[in-house]
């Protein structure tokens, strides 16, 4: 089965954070939270159109609570984090196309984009 991957990258004080997010045409969809290098959530499964995950986050203040939300849309996948109900902006896009459910390609094979181009040709101009 092939999949479509969406990579948001996003830089917290010292700490690298992905969210990655795959999908198949036939209506599989997986998504991961990778925080500095290690997997800390992951989910799976046939239509899924949103995932939260929730991570407890140590910040200069003392604890807090790292937030991820993915939704899909007509025209895209949407992805928003926040620290205690801060936004974060991303600051990276990535994209990689692979075969195998429950699989993620080699860090190399994700390329970095201005913008995702799976869903390009639905968006109004």
């Amino acid at each position: 089965m092939k999949l479509h991957g969406q990579r948001w990258r996003f830089q917290l004080e010292n700490s690298e954070i992905f969210v990655d997010n795959a999908f198949s045409w036939y209506g599989w969809a997986q998504e991961r939270l990778v925080v500095n290098g290690d997997v800390a959530q992951a989910a799976g499964q046939w239509f899924a159109f949103r995932r939260s995950f929730d991570e407890d986050w140590l910040t200069v203040t003392g604890d807090g609570l790292l937030e991820v939300r993915m939704r899909s849309t007509l025209t895209g996948v949407n992805c928003e984090i926040a620290i205690d109900g801060t936004a974060v902006e991303p600051d990276g896009l990535f994209e990689a196309t692979w075969k195998g459910r429950r699989s993620w390609p080699e860090e190399v094979r994700w390329k970095e984009v201005a913008e995702f181009s799976i869903f390009r040709d639905l968006k109004a101009d």
